[in-house]
């Protein structure tokens, strides 16, 4: 390929310049930089009616008929006002907040969400929920998210416990009302599930069986006792979605459940679309629930696990809220059980219901780290996520040879960006190194440079006959403030996105992910000494024209990729 003398005489006035081998962050390096940037830049401005509702961005559709499958890109609290780099193959954004989720062309987002309308005349009993109760629920203790209960708490028990607690008093009876608040934001895929409820003796709460419950359904408008038989029969039941959603319906029924005495627990049991295990119903006791004899258990969001052997899980919890003048009980239950692998998301908001009570301090048997409920500060959780590869070129300030596997680097990057100290938690994996020279990987942040991966020499995952295989286990650093990804090459400079190497080719590609989790595609680069031009359309389209957005998943020539 011909290389202008210009090229050449700006490279070589860029090492010249570089007196501590390093690269001066000029408005031209800047300039030069972005014409290679594979992100688009958007601002984020989402408001709420209550201030701290839960939110989250994503770059795709992120279900899989109603679980959520994906990891969203941005996560937060209103109100927030920040921008979001977004990967150009991307074409319209997923916002998921107050329990729906709705979708925008890519481009800056200004989002001011409505108040719900008040409750509208119906034959039922109607309930006034307070905005600042809802928030609370979607945003706290059930947000649509992955995972929202962990470990050992996936065993408890969190039934209502009819008994004294130290504010109540004492007491004999206890009145309990149920109301439908609605769902996770499942509801978009026609998931319809239906609830009914069960009173057993509190005694029996560890080895219960079926036969020590009395259930409890609807029947010509009034709550009775029925059968069993009625629950497995899909009869009867006190909340069934696809009535509440009906004609966009947008007031809380409430029913009357009745008066307890003490001494017994109140729990409930749902079926949604899933009929994996035991029909599909689904207990907030976990005794009634199939117990699961070996399974580990994949978190979504971090991909930790968790091994489960000969126990019962609980299908739905309930957690005990003060939320302004409100105190009382909150219910969210899960329609998959953790067995189902990917359709199992854990969010446990596929039907949501306020509990009240006479005393109000009635609470659950125990408690339970729910959703967002553990983080005391919203600054842990408001997250921007990136992920993708680097590829480096590692022969600055000399012209490379354009093949970008003398270091491939995997990394995600875990922007925490309300936080006051501006924390990043960052993980990167080598996945390829194409190079005689022994190279460092690294970010550059206040302090300088932050070495991240050493030793990078050799040629391993960049020729046709060699089987892929990550290199080395990934590196998990927290640095903080502004940080920019670098390699430091065995001639000691540092070589950034901004370097020189040509007017038509970069030092460093930065190959966004947009859904790491997508099996249908994975970026593959070139093996050794073959250009990136060669192997995909990067300096112009097929048609000619300008380089496409997503010009990394369309590959020239597939056969002088390296495979994986």
């Amino acid at each position: 390929m011909y290389i202008s003398r210009l090229a050449f005489v700006l490279a070589a006035l860029s090492a010249a310049s570089c007196i501590d081998k390093d690269v001066d962050n000029t408005e031209f390096y800047e300039k030069y930089a972005r014409g290679f940037d594979n992100r688009t830049t958007v601002a984020v401005n989402i408001a709420s009616e209550v201030a701290g509702e839960y939110y989250a961005v994503y770059f795709g559709n992120p279900y899989d008929g109603e679980s959520l499958v994906k990891q969203p890109a941005l996560t937060g609290f209103t109100p927030v006002s920040t921008t979001l780099d977004v990967p150009k193959d991307v074409e319209r954004l997923y916002v998921v907040a107050q329990g729906e989720m709705k979708s925008y062309e890519v481009g800056n987002l200004s989002i001011s969400a409505a108040a719900r309308p008040g409750p509208q005349s119906r034959a039922a009993d109607v309930n006034p929920v307070s905005a600042r109760v809802m928030t609370a629920v979607n945003s706290i203790y059930f947000p649509e998210k992955t995972n929202n209960v962990r470990g050992d708490d996936l065993f408890k028990c969190t039934d209502l416990v009819i008994d004294r607690t130290p504010s109540s008093g004492d007491f004999d009876e206890a009145e309990i009302w149920l109301t439908f608040l609605g769902d996770g934001g499942c509801r978009h895929s026609q998931l319809f599930g239906k609830l009914w409820f069960y009173t057993y003796p509190s005694s029996k709460q560890d080895g219960l069986t079926l036969g020590d419950c009395t259930f409890y359904g609807v029947k010509d408008g009034e709550v009775v006792a029925i059968p069993y038989s009625e629950v497995r029969a899909q009869r009867s039941w006190v909340f069934y979605t696809r009535e509440e959603f009906s004609s966009n319906i947008a007031s809380y029924k409430r029913y009357k459940l009745g008066v307890f005495p003490k001494g017994l627990n109140l729990g409930f049991v749902y079926i949604g679309n899933s009929t994996v295990s035991n029909g599909g119903f689904r207990f907030t006791t976990p005794w009634l629930n199939e117990r699961v004899q070996d399974y580990t258990l994949t978190y979504q969001d971090d991909k930790k696990t968790f091994r489960i052997v000969d126990r019962h899980l609980a299908n739905g919890y309930i957690c005990h809220v003060t939320e302004g003048d409100f105190q009382g009980n909150i219910l969210g239950m899960e329609n998959r059980v953790v067995t189902e692998s990917a359709k199992y998301d854990g969010d446990y908001n596929d039907i949501l219901c306020m509990i009240e009570s006479n005393p109000r301090t009635i609470a659950p048997g125990e408690e339970v780290e729910i959703g967002n409920s553990g983080n005391k500060d919203p600054e842990e959780i408001a997250c921007k996520t990136s992920v993708g590869l680097y590829l480096f070129e590692d022969n600055y300030p000399y012209r490379g040879d354009f093949d970008f596997n003398d270091a491939v680097v995997q990394y995600e990057i875990r922007d925490y960006y309300q936080s006051k100290n501006r924390a990043k938690q960052i993980t990167v994996q080598l996945m390829a190194t194409g190079s005689h020279m022994s190279n460092s990987f690294g970010f550059r942040d206040s302090k300088g440079f932050q070495p991240f991966l050493s030793g990078l020499k050799g040629y391993r995952n960049v020729y046709a006959a060699q089987a892929f295989e990550p290199v080395g286990e990934p590196v998990v650093q927290t640095l903080y403030g502004d940080v920019v990804p670098c390699l430091k090459n065995e001639s000691e400079y540092y070589i950034y996105p901004s370097s020189f190497n040509t007017a038509e080719y970069p030092s460093v590609l930065d190959i966004p992910l947009s859904d790491p989790d997508d099996a249908s595609w994975k970026f593959e680069w070139p093996q050794e000494m073959q250009s990136i031009d060669d192997c995909y359309w990067f300096l112009k389209s097929a048609s000619g024209g300008s380089r496409e957005k997503d010009w990394y998943k369309r590959p020239k020539d597939a056969a002088l990729l390296f495979g994986r």
